[in-house]
């Protein structure tokens, strides 16, 4: 069974920062700063700016990704978007980043999944690399907080727009084993040497 290789890993964040103290206070979220950080472990996060969007923030990782994997020629077997942006009109999203970004995949897939969307993309993308895909390019991206910044009142469900926003990317190839060689911009992930197998 051929196994699979992250050749390399970007990440993209907001500009703003926003404090659990300024949370509360901008939004008048029903909980302390003190109980928000006990809870979630969360102090500060990043806010999207009013021209940062779940499309925009994936495009500049596939940039990055670029880059960082040093492709010549950025031809892209199959690249995956994950996102739980899908109430706000992105649907079509890995095709249009894409085209943002100026790459032309032989198949964009989006996945919109709540939770675990990473992870359930990371399996497509090993099967696709198993059946032959040379390149399989994966984009996580999450503009949470609009609701808050929408003005929207506050629901219990809503808990995970005061996570922040940003997106974040990996360059799948066959090779030997899992590992990260070529890590974009601001991106130091310490991942494990042992192979992966396709799946």
């Amino acid at each position: 069974m051929p196994e699979c290789r992250i050749t390399a890993v970007a990440t993209y964040l907001p500009e703003r920062i926003v404090t659990n103290q300024e949370l509360i206070a901008s939004y008048r979220l029903p909980y302390s700063a003190e109980w928000l950080q006990r809870t979630t472990g969360v102090v500060e996060r990043r806010f999207a700016g009013a021209a940062e969007t779940t499309l925009s923030m994936a495009a500049a990782v596939l940039r990055q990704l670029i880059e960082a994997g040093r492709l010549r020629d950025p031809f892209v077997d199959v690249l995956i978007m994950t996102s739980d942006d899908r109430g706000r009109g992105d649907a079509g999203g890995a095709a249009f980043a894409a085209c943002m970004a100026g790459l032309s995949p032989a198949l964009t897939l989006d996945l919109w999944s709540a939770q675990g969307g990473f992870s359930a993309a990371l399996d497509v993308a090993t099967r696709h690399l198993y059946r032959g895909a040379r390149r399989v390019l994966l984009v996580a991206s999450e503009v949470r907080s609009w609701r808050l910044r929408a003005g929207q009142p506050w629901v219990d469900d809503h808990i995970t727009a005061i996570f922040g926003d940003g997106a974040a990317g990996v360059l799948l190839e066959r090779g030997d084993g899992l590992g990260a060689e070529a890590p974009a911009r601001g991106a130091e992930p310490s991942l494990p040497r042992a192979a992966a197998p396709c799946l």
